[in-house]
């Protein structure tokens, strides 16, 4: 049963009457993942040398976060959500100040005597069954019965020093659940990459080839993938999800012409990634074609003129339950 802010204003006179509020239960540990598919091309050239690439890359990475057991009215990873509890902080310290002034001020209420407080209580329970938790009609109903029970004044609080703890609540909202990355979790990836360049470079006065590729395909478990994911935030009212970037496991993969490399996401697509899932619903799917800004598989000369773009489909999820010792998705 949810008592009013009014009932428990009220109750404040006197002998404290407990009716405690419903908390709900935080869910259970819950399956990330997150899907990363690239399609693209690139190229340079100079006056006497050129290079084109293709892309074609996909990465996949599976883990399970953990929740908090209870909810925060500040999200650390939205700089908009921190200023504004830096702002709420400030705003409550200087109406306290008003208020104790305001509470200074005013003659002191003789406390209630015990028949009075019995008659209030009463009167609080059997307005709150008629009235069916409805703030006004239960705000209506005690005060009709107990005429010498006033309003307070704006500000002002049932008990001299005692500041409003309304407004407080109103701007102090609790919304945003953290979800931790533990030692220990399971987690799996996947990332295949296809990336082949052709090109050639004048060599006084020949051309030779000048070809690259970053060809692989590694799939792997990862225990404990999730401490990438240290802590998320998901705003509940909402129903958003907040990832503090995008990070991919690194492995070694053997290239017949370039040896032992990292397979990684490129800056450019982790970048775009990171910033998708950033207040992004809790499950979904975009698509994008964005500029490179650096190359991927092509190697170019100093002087040479670059441009690629690439398209980027990311489908992810936190909404999948997991129960400890299943086996984590594929997909």
């Amino acid at each position: 049963m949810l008592v009013s802010k009014f009932v428990r204003t009220v109750l404040l006179c006197g002998a404290a009457l407990a009716v405690p509020a419903q908390a709900g239960q935080p869910p259970g540990p819950r399956i990330l993942k997150i899907d990363v598919r690239v399609e693209g091309s690139e190229g340079w050239q100079t006056k006497v040398s050129s290079e084109k690439g293709t892309i074609s890359e996909h990465f996949f990475l599976a883990t399970v976060l953990e929740p908090s057991d209870s909810l925060e009215a500040m999200n650390p990873l939205d700089p908009a959500s921190i200023r504004k509890a830096q702002d709420t902080s400030a705003r409550q310290i200087a109406n306290m100040q008003k208020i104790q002034e305001r509470n200074r001020a005013m003659a002191p209420a003789a406390p209630p005597n015990a028949a009075m407080q019995q008659q209030v209580n009463q009167a609080i329970m059997q307005a709150y069954a008629k009235c069916k938790g409805d703030e006004a009609c239960i705000k209506a109903a005690v005060m009709q019965s107990n005429p010498g029970l006033m309003t307070p004044p704006p500000g002002a609080t049932m008990r001299p020093g005692l500041p409003d703890a309304s407004t407080a609540a109103q701007e102090d909202k609790a919304i945003y659940r953290q979800w931790f990355g533990l030692e220990g979790c399971p987690g799996k990836f996947r990332a295949t990459r296809d990336d082949v360049s052709r090109g050639s470079v004048s060599d006084v006065g020949a051309s030779k080839p000048w070809n690259h590729e970053v060809r692989f395909d590694i799939a792997q478990a990862k225990p404990s993938l999730c401490l990438s994911y240290p802590m998320s935030v998901v705003n509940e009212e909402a129903g958003t999800l907040f990832l503090p970037g995008f990070l991919f496991p690194e492995a070694a993969a053997m290239q017949a012409n370039a040896g032992s490399v990292k397979a990684t996401v490129p800056g450019d697509i982790a970048a775009w990634v990171a910033k998708t899932l950033n207040g992004a619903p809790l499950s979904g799917t975009k698509t994008e074609t964005i500029t490179l800004q650096r190359p991927v598989v092509v190697l170019p000369l100093a002087n040479a003129s670059y441009s690629g773009t690439a398209k980027v489909t990311v489908t992810w999820s936190l909404t999948e339950a997991y129960k400890a010792g299943a086996a984590l998705p594929d997909r």
